[in-house]
């Protein structure tokens, strides 16, 4: 006959053992869900780096609590002495890593389109830009690979 020992200490084990899968996965939702809100707020920030010239890109978030996924961007260039441009708008996330910002240009029918790729990380993002001249000028370009400052 096992001692009152032996038994409190199987009993103990027991109740544990049935609870461990419980609070596992209790573990990785919770883990789950703030990568996740982390994820969607480092999306955010200020970014620098090189292209045709020094560029910088700024990121807010506008709408936190809905799921439109707006976003304020701010992308400046600069060639000194040649040329220096800024774009500003709402940028629209396209998928988990990727932002668009599309501005309106003096043509009706033309838009600058910038699109903003993330990294797993999100310590740097990948600029390019298309149709945005009217913006910056020919010499500068939105273009380059930026890092989280």
């Amino acid at each position: 006959m096992p001692s009152t020992f032996a038994r409190a200490a199987t009993s103990r084990w027991a109740k544990s053992a049935r609870c461990r899968p419980f609070i596992i996965g209790l573990a990785a939702i919770a883990s789950l869900l703030a990568s996740n809100a982390y994820a969607d707020l480092r999306l955010e920030g200020r970014f620098q780096g090189r292209g045709d010239g020094r560029l910088e890109v700024q990121v807010h978030a506008l709408d936190t609590e809905g799921e439109s996924g707006a976003y304020l961007v701010i992308a400046d260039t600069a060639i000194p002495n040649q040329c220096t441009g800024e774009v500003r708008g709402t940028a629209r996330k396209l998928d988990a890593s990727t932002l668009r910002l599309r501005a309106k240009t003096d043509d009706p029918n033309e838009f600058c389109e910038i699109t903003l790729r993330y990294n797993g990380d999100r310590s740097r993002v990948l600029v390019t830009s298309e149709n945005c001249d009217h913006f910056h000028g020919p010499s500068c370009d939105f273009g380059g690979a930026l890092k989280r400052r």
